[in-house]
């Protein structure tokens, strides 16, 4: 009988693994075909994606994405959530002239402006379940969309920013380049660093893990990082922080 039981554990392990690869197979393959440079070919974040998205790739999400660029990845998400509310921000006008997915959505605003991304999220409202940054890569401008927009993402919801490896490039704001890359003050990765602190802010001051056992006492008096982060996960070049 024991033997039964760990064959069967086994065998749900495999199936498993087999099911995260089709999901990852099958969004590589629309990532791919769109010529998105989150495919396989270049990045590879749809590896990552895949894990995170398949559980809702069905669902009616709302999803909002910073940079269209020519519009390569609108079109896979045009593809890969079927039935989301999509949402897609640039500040080039140049983007309505290239072919738009029937249910994408274009702003023309600027992802460094808080008041800009502020009048956005009234006028469409907020409760975002993906909210995906692969605008500009400066500095300033994945922190202060951050900064702005975390506060709309539903609980459950994923905030996610591509492209960190220009953390490390004086072009984007970082302390180096392509042979000496550094990061330091002032960039996304030391950003995110410090948003480690605050996810376990409330840890050091209960001793334990469950963010519920906090004083409300000293709940109320939180930051929105410290009050809301359920955790973060760190990628080659990616970063994807859930909220609690």
């Amino acid at each position: 009988m024991y033997k039964f039981f760990i064959c069967i554990f086994l065998l749900r392990f495999v199936f498993a693994d087999e099911v995260a690869q089709m999901e990852y197979q099958y969004l590589d393959r629309l990532a791919l075909e769109t010529g998105t440079d989150k495919a396989s070919n270049i990045h590879n974040y749809t590896e990552t994606y895949a894990t995170f998205f398949a559980p809702i790739r069905n669902q009616p999400i709302k999803f909002l994405e910073i940079g269209i660029s020519r519009g390569a990845s609108t079109w896979l998400w045009e593809r890969y959530f079927p039935n989301a509310e999509l949402h897609f921000i640039d500040n080039n006008q140049d983007i309505f002239s290239f072919n738009k997915p029937p249910r994408a959505n274009y702003h023309i605003l600027d992802q460094a402006d808080p008041t800009a991304l502020k009048e956005f999220v009234e006028r469409i409202g907020g409760d975002f379940d993906v909210i995906i940054d692969d605008g500009g890569h400066q500095m300033h401008q994945q922190i202060i969309s951050f900064r702005t927009l975390f506060p709309f993402v539903r609980s459950g919801g994923l905030y996610i920013i591509e492209d960190l490896h220009t953390s490390y490039w004086t072009s984007f704001g970082g302390k180096g380049d392509l042979e000496n890359p550094l990061a330091g003050p002032g960039t996304t990765i030391e950003f995110l660093k410090n948003l480690v602190e605050d996810l376990n802010y409330t840890s050091s001051f209960t001793g334990y893990g469950d963010w519920k056992r906090m004083p409300k006492e000293i709940w109320i008096n939180l930051n929105e990082c410290q009050k809301h982060i359920h955790s973060i996960h760190f990628y080659k070049s990616l970063c994807i922080i859930k909220k609690i």
